[in-house]
């Protein structure tokens, strides 16, 4: 290969020649040297861009990376995960098919390129150029997402948000403002002014508002002011809370004003509302208190530490009054400790147990006088939960004074009633007692009638004495109902039994409605002996008031039975003389009967109705009466009373033990009795039964002769000179010989009040006896007290067979049976006993006759139709003769018929059950014709 040779350099010819090559050679090596340099420092500046940068070829071929585009590298050689790759080669084929730079945003897992991208022609490669740009489209977004939000708030904010620009005109309207959209964007650039005149809004309104928005742009401080705005087709004013803030930007200049309103139409009419509340409580506090103040009443209310909250005008009157009749600076210190101690102690109760409070309390005033008062306390609760005392106090210093009048006027009545009644029943006792004993000697026949009247009489007077004692005792509020079991059904017959033949002798027809047709549990809890009380004085003023020839209807009725109580109602109807309507409420007035010579032509005290009113109503009542004037009246009552419980009822039932004379015979009684007579009737009473009776007519005399003596019993009289039978009771109860003073002690009195029954066996008496006493009753008592027996009951409970009126009274519908078991047979007792029926008769032997002849002439039928209906197992028929028959049997005391009468009214008997039954009453009843006399003679 043939090389052309250089050409041989000139070689300098001199020194000097040689010296500037040399430096022209040094300075050709130092600027080649500073262009290699500053090339291999151009060669460096792709390398150290923070950005990728690529070059390829038209068909994807990777050519060059710099160190920031490493990963994208290996994606274009297809090393690594192709993300950005095909957006890369697609934007560099259109880069070279259009031959300009383009720009592109490309994305990948979640990071946002800038993407320019050079053509190069001539060498068909292409240059990309990426800038990372994630954190500035993130903080895009977040910008856009700040902005949405303050929107959204400025859209649901409840309050009008406006921007003015420096000129006054709308830069920003939020929706609560405008809520159409289209009108809102209309807004935009329109200044108040024109807005105002569109709306027809006042002038006043905009040269105020551009008044407010100098001063704010001025003092470049918050303006707020209240608008009034015309409410909406008639409606009341609306009120606006607005605000002008003028933002201001960095070099001073005003930017913008921010211009925001609240709706405070509801605080406003709030406002309004509770200034006009609060002009009405001032008023009706002013009216409060003048009322309190007005109010005779002191009304005071203190708190938990005792302070005075509130006092009423007569509160602060009586305080200056008790200070100054003490002298006192106030009138906490004109009241003792103990006076003061008390008012603390009933406050702080209030307090702990917030129920209210009711005391009486007493003052001691200065001018040695006692005030009264009475005070209810009620918790009054605050609403922060604290508890203060509010307290009314009544001045009842005069009430005490009438009441300490009025007690010392009903002492003094009751006394008097006491010592009248004690002044009556004793010689009442001594007649009664004396008659008594007459009526058992051998009289003739005209004699035991004047006896019978006597007796009569005396009873008549006894029901005088006892109707003006409960009248006395009602008035008094001391009479008191007794709460035994008893049978209803029972208690109307035993008050309808005596008046009917009564009624039958005057020549009036009784019908009775009975009880038992409608009431098949008729065994209640209350006081019998009221009741009958109520229905025998209807019954009697019937009586009394209707001629002969008149019907009186006597009716019992059932209203309603619930799980413990009963319902009924009892109802008189006569045809007698009837009432005027303007006397109805009269004749139920003390002392008062319809028309002045009522008491005259019929008799009567006035008393009856007004203790039969009374004792319905404590019985939870009402007496009603209705009345035409010539053709009759109608009384009648209803009451509720609890049932009897079934050991109540059992009790009730229970077989009375028999006094037997031999009880009592033999016995030693000290008889206490200051009244010669009473001492006489007993005497006699009780040595006719074999009792030995010492007399003594003092209370220090009985002492005396107790001491020497051992007594089964001792009778002693209450009201006696010098000591009296308390006394002498207590003194007997202190005897030093145990035996001694447990003697049992039966008072004998004319005292008829409960109270002073309960004030002897207070004082040790075992037992008390009512003056004038029965001869039965005494022996009862007697033989109870020696325990031989128990006290017979009051004069008007039933005899174990009695259950409806006496024959006279007709029945208005067929009665059904009495559910009864089979009672114990007694064998043992009388086949008859005569004491009712003499009692009915009031002694009279020919009532009593009367009676005996119709018993044996009559009662032979009855056995007759009984052996018919058995021999038919007809037990309807069995039931209806029983029952025909039960009155009667009463009347003459036949005992032993009971249990018969008892099982074939049963209706839970069984067949076999009545037949023995029936038989045994036929067998009974044939004895007691063989046995029963037909006549009496004493």
């Amino acid at each position: 290969m043939k090389t052309d040779a250089l050409p041989s350099p000139t070689l300098p010819t001199g020194l000097a020649e040689l010296q500037e090559l040399l430096l022209t050679e040094r300075a050709r090596r130092e600027q080649a040297e500073a262009e290699l340099a500053r090339l291999q420092a151009l060669s460096q500046v792709p390398l150290l861009n923070p950005n990728p940068s690529l070059r390829v070829n038209k068909d994807g071929q990777l050519l060059y990376a710099n160190n920031a585009a490493e990963g994208l590298a290996q994606e274009m050689q297809g090393t690594g995960p192709s993300r950005l790759r095909p957006q890369l080669l697609h934007a560099a084929t259109q880069a070279l098919r259009s031959g300009e730079v383009t720009r592109h945003e490309v994305v990948a897992n979640g990071q946002y390129f800038v993407l320019h991208v050079v053509p190069v022609l001539e060498e068909q490669t292409a240059l990309l150029y990426l800038t990372d740009v994630t954190n500035q489209r993130q903080a895009e977004k977040h910008n856009d997402e700040r902005r949405e939000f303050y929107e959204t708030v400025l859209a649901h904010l409840p309050a009008v948000v406006t921007v003015l620009d420096p000129d006054q005109r709308y830069r920003y309207i939020n929706p609560y403002a405008e809520p159409d959209p289209v009108k809102r964007q209309a807004r935009i650039g329109m200044s108040f002014a024109d807005h105002a005149a569109a709306r027809g809004l006042p002038t006043a309104l905009m040269v105020r508002r551009r008044r407010l928005f100098e001063r704010a742009v001025q003092s470049r401080e918050l303006v707020s002011w209240e608008e009034r705005w015309p409410g909406p087709d008639g409606e009341p004013n609306l009120y606006w809370l607005c605000y002008y803030q003028p933002v201001f930007s960095s070099d001073g200049g005003l930017r913008e004003v921010l211009c925001y309103g609240f709706d405070i139409t509801v605080r406003r009419q709030a406002e309004a509302r509770t200034r006009q509340s609060e002009a009405e409580r001032d008023a009706q506090q002013a009216f409060t208190n003048l009322v309190l103040d007005l109010n005779p009443n002191l009304i005071w209310v203190r708190d938990a530490q005792g302070r005075t909250i509130f006092e009423n005008a007569e509160m602060r009157s009586q305080r200056q009054h008790i200070a100054e009749v003490a002298g006192a600076a106030s009138m906490e210190a004109a009241m003792s400790k103990d006076e003061i101690q008390e008012a603390i102690q009933a406050d702080q109760q209030v307090l702990r147990t917030r129920q209210p409070l009711t005391t009486q309390f007493s003052m001691k005033l200065g001018n040695g006088e006692t005030q009264w008062y009475q005070t209810v306390r009620c918790p009054l609760v605050q609403a922060d939960g604290t508890v203060q005392v509010l307290g009314v106090s009544t001045d009842i210093t005069a009430l005490k004074k009438a009441q300490h009048a009025a007690e010392a006027a009903a002492t003094a009545r009751e006394n008097f009633l006491a010592n009248m009644s004690h002044e009556i029943r004793t010689p009442l006792n001594g007649v009664l007692g004396m008659t008594s004993l007459l009526a058992k000697t051998g009289l003739n026949e005209q004699q035991r009638n004047y006896a019978a009247i006597i007796q009569h009489s005396g009873r008549h007077l006894l029901n005088v004495v006892n109707d003006v004692l409960d009248m006395a005792k009602i008035t008094s509020g001391k009479l008191e109902l007794e709460q035994s079991a008893f049978n209803l059904c029972d208690s109307m017959a035993n008050a309808g039994q005596p008046l009917a033949i009564q009624a039958q002798e005057k020549g009036i027809r009784v019908v009775g409605t009975l009880l038992r047709d409608s009431c098949p549990h008729p065994w209640v809890m209350g006081d019998s002996y009221r009741l009958n009380q109520v229905l025998i004085n209807l019954l009697s003023n019937a009586i009394k008031f209707t001629p002969p020839g008149g019907t009186i209807t006597v009716g019992g009725y059932f209203v309603r039975e619930t799980e413990d109580t009963l319902t009924t109602e009892f109802r008189v109807t006569d045809t007698g003389i009837g009432i005027a309507p303007d006397k109805l409420e009269t004749i139920f007035q003390e002392f008062t009967q319809a028309y002045a010579d009522t008491t005259r032509q019929f008799g009567g005290t006035g008393l009856g109705l007004s203790i039969s009113r009374a004792l319905v109503q404590q019985m939870g009542g009402q007496l009603t009466v209705q009345s035409e004037l010539g053709k009759g009246s109608s009384f009648a009552f209803i009451t509720t009373l609890p049932k009897a419980s079934a050991e109540a009822r059992a009790a009730a039932l229970a077989p009375l033990a028999p006094v037997h004379e031999a009880t009592v015979r033999g016995a030693r009684v000290l008889l206490v009795e200051d009244n010669p007579v009473n001492r006489e009737v007993a005497q006699l009473l009780l040595e006719g039964h074999g009792v030995i009776v010492d007399e003594a007519a003092s209370g220090v005399e009985a002492l005396e002769m107790f001491e020497h003596q051992r007594y089964d019993v001792v009778l002693m009289d209450i009201q006696m000179p010098g000591m009296n039978g308390l006394e002498a009771t207590a003194r007997i109860r202190a005897h030093a010989d145990a035996t001694k003073a447990a003697t049992p002690i039966l008072a004998l009195t004319a005292n008829a009040f409960r109270a002073d029954a309960e004030k002897y066996a207070a004082a040790g008496m075992n037992d008390t006896l009512p003056k004038p006493f029965d001869e039965a009753e005494l022996l009862s008592k007697l033989a109870a007290l020696m325990g031989g027996g128990t006290p017979l009951p009051k004069a008007t409970t039933a005899e174990p067979v009695a259950t409806e009126p006496a024959p006279a009274v007709e029945s208005a519908a067929p009665e059904p049976a009495a559910p009864a078991k089979p009672a114990p047979t007694t064998p043992n007792a009388p086949l008859y006993n005569l004491a009712l029926l003499h009692e009915t008769a009031h002694g009279s032997i020919a009532f009593m006759n009367r009676i005996l002849t119709s018993f044996h002439t009559n009662t032979p039928a009855s056995v007759a139709e009984l052996r018919t209906a058995l021999a038919a197992a007809d037990w309807p028929a069995v039931a209806t003769v029983a029952h025909r028959l039960r009155p009667s049997l009463n009347l003459v005391g036949a005992a032993r018929v009971a249990p018969h009468l008892q099982t074939v009214e049963s209706k839970e008997a069984t067949d076999a059950e009545r037949r023995a039954a029936t038989e045994g009453f036929i067998a009974e009843l044939t004895a007691l014709l063989d046995g029963l006399p037909e006549r009496v003679t004493a």
